[in-house]
C-alpha cells in the first residue's frame, strides 16, 4: 500500500461502527452507578444473615475489598439460595451483548456466585443456556461447580450474552449464591460489573483473515492461514492448499482447495498438529490431495474470523465453514443431480505421515476416531443431517475414510465436527455441548458475536474503509493466540499435558513463541484484556506445576526455537500492569529457575553453568551466544520487577544487576554488540567485522539489528554511544546503511534477509521481532520526532490490507506479534521497555481512537488532522493538562481520560526535555556499571566460571577465605549448588569482612537455607556497605551429608 493510497485527502473517510445502545458499567467508586437496592432479595431458600442477628444475604457497597478503586459489592450469608436485586435497569440486549464482571470468593464458604440478569418477559439469564468464557453456564450453580472460580483471589467472567437472549431487555441486575444442600456461611466481593452493547456494525466483517497467507519457505508475508476460529479458540478451521503439508498449510498464490480442515499449527515452521481434513466431491471416490482439489477463486471467498465460504469450481461445491471453541459446522451445497455429479461424497482424511482411525455408523450418522499428528492425538466425533448410503476406508494414505450421502431436496450437507484432545466420547460432548442441533448460520453469528465483542474494545476513527481491514484483521491476530487446551469434562475443566500426555485439572494454554510476543503481543493482550490474560498466563504456569518448566516456544509442547525465557518478561509485564488472576508467585519461581538453574536440555537457558559467572554466554560455548546473551538480560530485568513487586528486594537487586549484563558484549572498537570468547577476546577481530553478517553469535539478525538491545536500559546504552545525541546518531546510521546483506553464518539467504531488503529501510529490520522496540528509542534519545516519523513510515508501507494479494506484512506474522505492534503503534503509543509501566507516544495513525477497558473505563487518543504530512507532534494535553512527557503510563490509561495531540508538518521541541523520557536502569551520563565478582584467593574450583566443577571437603562445616586484589565493598554474594548430593549443601553460614585478615566482622548471617536443584545459583544481599581486603564464608551445616560442596562462590562489588 502506497502513501498515497493512505493519504486522508485521497480516500473517503468511514468512521468506525458506534457504539449502540445498552451500555452499563459500575465499579462501584463515586461518581460510577450505585445499587439501587441494598440487602434486598428477590428470590431465596433456606439462606440466613451471616452473623449478627442478620436474616438474610447481605448486598452493599463496602470500602473493604475492591478489583479496581477502593469499593466493592460486598455479598455474605449462610445457608442456600438468594437472588439479591441490585440495579433497576432498562438495558436492550443485541446480538454483540456482553456481561462481565469480577469476583472475589472468600475462602471457607463456597463458590456457587454469580451476576444474574433478570429481564422484561420475567426470565433470567440463569435459565438461557448462555455460557462464560470457559464454557461454564452462567448461573451460580454452573459457575460453582464448573472448576473455573478459586478462593481468595479476584476472578474475571464474561459472557457473550447476545448470542443467546440478544431482543430481551434488562430489567434488573441481581447477584446470586445458589447451593440448595448449602448450610454454612459465605462472604464475597463483587467488581467492575459492565454490560456492553458491542458493536452494530459488526467489526468481523471488516477482517480478511487471508492477509499474509501469500508467502512461501523462501519469502514471508506474514506466513498466516485464513483461520475461523473464537478468539483464543481450542481449534482453527481452515481452508488448504496443500493437503499433504503441515507447514504451508493454505497459500493465496495456489489455484486449488484440497481440503478443510480442523488445525492447531501455532507457525509453519513447526508445523501443525493433530489435524483432520474434510473435503466433499462428487462423481467417484478421489483420496490423495493431488487428485480431488478443486479450483477455486478468490473472488467466490468470504474469509472472516467467524466463517469461511468459497465455491469449489471442479465439483460445483459451495462450502462453508463455522467455528465454536471445541468444535465446527461445515455446510456443503451440492449442484443439482445429474451424471457428472451423482453420487455427494465426503472424505475425511489426515496428511500421509500421519497415523489414526476413522470409523463410521451409518445408522446413527455419525463419523468418528482420532488423527495422531506429530504425537497428539485428536480425537473427533462428527454427526451427518443426510443418511449415509455408502463408505469405505483407504489405506497407506494417513487415516482415510469416505461417506456417500443421500442428499436432501435441498442439496445441502450439514457435518457438526466436535474435537477433543481426551476421546472420542468427550470429542461428542464438547459438540452436543456447544453446536448441539444449531444451524451453521446460528453458529456462524455467534461466533461473529464473540469477536465483535473483543475487537469493539478499540474503535479507531476517520480511517480509510482499506486502513479499517488493516487495522481490524491485525486485531484479530492478536486475539487468536495463545489457544485453550482445556476441555469441560463433567463439568470440570480438564485437559491433557502435552508435557506428559496425562489429564489434570484445571487450565492451559498453548502455541506462543515469547520470543516474539513479550514484546508488543502480551502486553496488548494485558491492556484490552486482562482478565483472560491471567486466564492465559496461569495454562502456562502449569507446564511448570507439571514438568517443572515453563515453555519459551509452545507449540504445544515446549520447542526452545528462540533464544530467551522471554515467557518471563510476559509474567512480570502483565503483573506490574495489574493482571492478578494468575498464580504469579509459582510464575515467578519458575522465572527464577529458568535463570539460576543449569539445564542440559531445551528447558531453561543454555549455557548457565558459565554465563551466571561471566556475565555473557561465550561464543565458544555456544553459536548463538550474544542473542542469547541480551535476552537473558531484559529477561532479568523483568525478574527483577516482579522480585521487587513481590517482596524480594535481594533478588530484585540481584536481577536489576544481571539486566546490565547486556554492556558486556559492548566493543567500543567498532561501537556496535558482538559475541565474545571465553578467554573475553571479541569473535573477530575489528578487521573482519562486519554489522551486515548475519547469523554467528546473533539469530535471525546482524549485529545492526542488535544495535538497542537492552530497553530496559535506554539511558545505559546511550552511554555507550557517548550520550542521548550518540544513541540517535546509531539509529540515524542504521537508516542511513546500505541494505546489503551478507549470510555468514548461515550460508545461504534466509527468508528474513530478502525481506529486510525488499522494506528498503537501511538496514532496520521490522521483519523480525528483536528490532520492535528500536524505534521508540529515539523518544528515550530526546528525538521523538524521529520515532512519529519512522514509526509513520512502517505503518503505512509494511503493512497493508492484503485485499486482492494476501499480502500483509514483511515478515512472519508470529502469533499476533507483529499484528500487535500495529495495533500499539497505529494507537500512538508502544510498551517498548516490556515488563515496565512505561508507554513511549510514537503518533497515532488515524485522527482519533478510543480503548473501552474492562474496568468500565475509556481512554481516547485525538490527533486531529494527522496525516502523512501533519505527522510530527506540536504539543500534547492528558485530561486536559499540558503534557510535556514523550510517555504515558498503564495508570494513565487504565484511569480513563484523553490525550490530545496537536499535529503539524514539521518536527517540535515537545517531548525532548532531560526530563520528558521514560526510567531506565541506569541513570546520569556516565556508563552502566555494574556489580562484578571480585572472589579471589578462594579454592580454584569455587572461582573458575563454571559449576560444571565443584569444591568437596569432609565434613559438615567448614571455613572458605577469599583475599581480594584490592579493597571493595561486596553488596551481594551467591552460592551455586553442585552437581550432587543435595545433603552437602551448604545450610547456615555466616560473611564476614577484615581489613588484615585477623579481625573479622560479621556482614551477613544465614540459617536453614535450601537449594531446591542441583547447580543451582543463589543470590544474597550484604548491608552496610563496609569496604574489606579479606572476606570470608564460614559454613556453619550442611544437610545432613558427611561432605560439604558448592559448586561457585561468587563476591558481588
Amino acid at each position: 500500500m502506497t502513501a498515497a493510497v493512505l493519504a486522508a485527502s485521497s480516500v473517503t473517510v468511514i468512521p468506525a461502527p458506534a457504539a449502540a445502545a445498552g451500555d452499563f458499567s459500575s465499579g462501584f467508586e463515586a461518581g460510577d452507578a450505585q445499587p439501587t437496592w441494598t440487602n434486598t432479595a428477590e428470590r431465596g431458600a433456606g439462606a440466613g444473615g451471616y452473623c449478627c442477628g442478620l436474616t438474610s444475604m447481605e448486598s452493599g457497597v463496602r470500602a473493604e475489598a475492591a478489583h479496581t478503586g477502593s469499593a466493592a459489592l460486598m455479598y455474605s450469608g449462610a445457608g442456600a439460595t438468594s437472588y439479591n436485586r441490585v440495579f433497576d435497569v432498562d438495558i436492550p440486549v443485541g446480538a454483540a451483548s456482553t456481561l462481565s464482571y469480577w469476583v472475589f470468593p472468600q475462602s471457607g464458604g463456597n463458590l456457587d456466585v454469580a451476576v444474574d440478569l433478570a429481564f422484561t418477559d420475567g426470565t433470567y439469564l440463569r435459565d438461557s443456556g448462555a455460557v462464560d468464557q470457559h464454557g461454564v453456564g452462567t448461573g451460580p450453580r454452573e459457575q460453582g461447580s464448573g472448576g473455573v472460580l478459586s478462593f481468595d483471589t479476584w476472578n474475571y467472567v464474561t459472557s457473550a450474552i447476545g448470542a443467546k437472549v440478544a431482543g430481551k431487555t434488562i430489567d434488573r441486575i441481581l447477584i446470586g449464591y445458589d447451593n440448595p444442600d448449602g448450610t454454612a456461611r459465605f462472604r464475597g466481593y463483587f467488581d467492575d460489573i459492565r454490560i456492553s452493547a458491542g458493536t452494530a456494525g459488526g467489526l468481523s466483517d471488516l477482517v480478511d483473515t487471508r492477509r499474509g497467507s501469500n508467502s512461501d519457505f523462501a519469502y514471508s508475508r506474514g506466513n498466516t492461514f485464513p483461520a475461523a476460529a473464537v478468539p483464543h479458540g481450542f481449534n482453527f478451521w481452515t481452508p488448504v492448499t496443500n493437503g499433504n503439508h503441515d507447514g504451508w498449510l493454505y497459500q493465496y498464490q495456489d489455484t486449488t482447495v484440497q481440503g478443510f480442515a480442523v488445525s492447531h499449527q501455532p507457525s509453519p515452521w513447526l508445523g501443525d498438529y493433530g489435524q483432520l481434513q474434510v473435503m466433499p466431491m462428487n462423481g467417484g471416490v478421489r483420496t490423495s490431495p493431488d487428485t480431488r482439489r478443486s479450483s477455486f477463486s478468490h473472488a467466490a471467498e468470504i474469509a472472516r474470523p467467524h466463517y469461511y465460504r468459497t465455491r469449489l469450481d471442479t465439483y460445483g461445491i459451495t462450502a462453508e465453514l463455522a467455528p465454536t471453541d471445541h468444535a465446527g459446522v461445515m455446510r456443503f451445497t451440492f449442484p443439482a443431480a445429474s451424471s457428472s455429479t451423482s453420487a455427494p461424497t465426503i472424505l475425511f482424511d489426515t496428511v500421509d505421515s500421519a497415523g489414526g482411525e476413522i470409523g463410521v455408523d451409518a445408522a446413527a450418522r455419525t463419523i468418528s476416531g482420532y488423527a495422531d499428528h506429530r504425537g497428539q492425538k485428536l480425537y473427533f466425533s462428527a454427526t451427518v443431517d443426510a443418511g449415509i448410503a455408502a463408505s469405505g476406508a483407504v489405506t497407506g494414505e494417513g487415516a482415510t475414510s469416505w461417506i456417500r450421502v443421500a442428499t436432501p431436496v435441498s442439496r445441502q450437507v450439514t457435518l457438526r465436527i466436535g474435537t477433543s484432545w481426551i476421546s472420542v466420547a468427550q470429542a461428542a460432548a464438547n459438540r452436543d455441548q456447544e453446536v448441539g442441533a444449531k444451524s451453521l448460520d446460528t453458529v456462524r453469528d455467534e461466533a461473529a458475536a464473540q469477536w465483535d465483542a473483543v475487537l469493539g474494545k478499540v474503535r479507531v476513527e476517520g480511517a480509510s474503509a482499506d486502513q479499517l481491514v488493516t487495522f481490524y484483521s491485525n486485531l484479530y491476530r492478536a486475539f487468536m493466540y495463545p489457544n485453550n487446551r482445556a476441555e469441560i469434562v463433567g463439568g470440570v475443566r480438564r485437559y491433557r499435558s502435552p508435557y506428559d500426555g496425562l489429564l489434570h485439572d484445571g487450565q492451559m494454554y498453548v502455541n506462543n513463541g515469547f520470543w516474539d510476543t513479550a514484546r508488543a503481543e502480551w502486553p496488548l493482550l494485558a491492556l484490552l484484556e486482562p482478565g483472560r490474560t491471567g486466564e492465559m498466563l496461569d495454562g502456562f504456569v502449569n507446564a511448570y506445576k507439571t514438568v517443572g518448566w515453563t515453555p519459551s516456544w509452545s507449540g504445544p509442547w515446549n520447542r526452545a526455537v528462540m533464544p530467551g525465557t522471554n515467557q518471563d518478561l510476559a509474567f512480570a509485564d502483565a503483573y506490574v500492569k495489574g493482571v492478578r488472576n494468575f498464580d504469579y508467585r509459582a510464575a515467578y519461581a519458575s522465572m527464577v529457575r529458568n535463570a539460576t538453574v543449569y539445564s542440559p536440555a531445551v528447558d531453561g537457558r543454555p549455557g548457565l553453568d558459565v554465563s551466571t559467572f561471566k556475565g555473557y554466554l561465550p561464543s565458544d560455548v555456544r553459536g548463538d551466544s550474544a542473542s542469547w546473551t541480551l535476552e537473558d538480560a531484559t529477561s532479568d530485568f523483568g525478574i527483577a520487577q516482579l522480585a521487587e513487586a513481590l517482596g524480594y528486594p535481594e533478588d530484585a537487586a540481584y536481577f536489576r544487576n544481571r539486566a546490565l549484563n547486556y554492556a558486556n558484549l559492548f566493543s567500543p572498537s567498532v561501537g556496535f554488540f558482538r559475541g565474545r570468547r571465553g578467554d573475553g577476546a571479541w569473535r573477530t577481530s575489528d578487521a573482519d567485522f562486519r554489522p551486515n553478517l548475519w547469523g554467528c553469535e546473533f539469530v535471525e539478525g546482524a549485529a545492526w539489528h542488535y544495535a538497542t538491545p537492552a530497553p530496559q536500559d535506554p539511558q545505559g546504552m546511550a552511554n555507550l554511544y557517548g550520550g542521548r545525541a550518540g544513541l540517535a546518531a546509531k539509529l540515524d546510521a542504521m537508516f542511513a546503511a546500505p541494505r546489503d546483506y551478507l549470510p555468514g553464518c548461515y550460508s545461504d539467504p534466509i527468508h528474513e534477509m530478502r525481506e529486510v531488503y525488499a522494506s528498503d529501510m537501511g538496514q532496520f529490520a521490522h521483519a523480525n521481532e528483536q528490532t520492535h522496540h528500536m524505534l521508540y528509542m529515539y523518544n528515550y534519545a530526546g528525538v521523538p520526532a524521529k520515532t512519529q516519523d519512522r514509526v509513520r513510515r512502517v505503518l503505512t508501507t509494511l503493512y497493508d490490507s492484503g485485499a486482492g494479494t494476501g499480502n500483509g506484512y514483511f515478515g512472519d506474522e508470529d502469533n499476533g506479534e507483529m499484528s500487535a505492534w500495529y495495533v500499539f503503534s497505529a494507537l500512538g503509543f508502544y510498551p517498548a521497555r516490556m515488563g515496565s509501566t512505561d508507554y513511549a507516544i510514537g503518533a497515532p495513525l488515524h485522527p482519533k481512537a478510543t480503548l473501552t477497558l474492562e474496568n468500565g473505563r475509556t481512554f481516547t487518543v485525538t490527533a486531529p488532522g494527522v496525516s502523512d504530512v501533519n505527522r510530527y507532534i506540536q504539543r500534547a494535553t492528558l485530561n486536559g493538562a499540558p503534557y510535556p512527557k514523550n510517555y504515558l503510563t498503564h495508570a494513565d490509561l487504565t484511569k480513563g481520560g484523553t490525550l490530545d495531540l496537536v499535529m503539524g508538518p514539521d518536527p517540535s521541541g515537545w517531548g525532548t526535555g532531560a526530563a520528558d523520557v521514560p526510567g531506565s536502569i541506569t541513570t546520569g551520563t556516565a556508563p552502566p556499571r555494574q556489580l562484578v565478582d571480585r572472589a579471589t584467593g578462594a579454592p580454584p574450583a569455587l572461582v573458575d566460571d563454571t559449576s560444571m566443577t565443584k569444591w568437596v571437603t569432609e565434613g559438615a562445616t567448614a571455613t572458605i577465605t577469599c583475599r581480594l586484589a584490592a579493597p571493595v565493598a561486596v553488596r551481594q554474594y551467591t552460592l551455586t549448588s553442585a552437581d550432587d548430593l543435595p545433603g552437602g549443601d551448604p545450610r547456615s553460614w555466616v560473611l564476614q569482612g577484615s581489613a588484615d585478615g585477623v579481625t573479622w566482622t560479621t556482614v551477613d548471617a544465614r540459617t536453614d537455607v535450601d537449594f531446591a536443584d542441583r547447580r543451582q545459583t543463589r543470590a544474597f544481599g550484604v548491608a552496610g556497605g563496609e569496604t574489606y581486603a579479606w572476606v570470608r564464608l564460614q559454613v556453619t551445616a550442611n544437610h545432613g551429608a558427611g561432605q560439604l560442596q558448592l559448586a561457585e562462590l561468587q563476591l558481588l562489588g
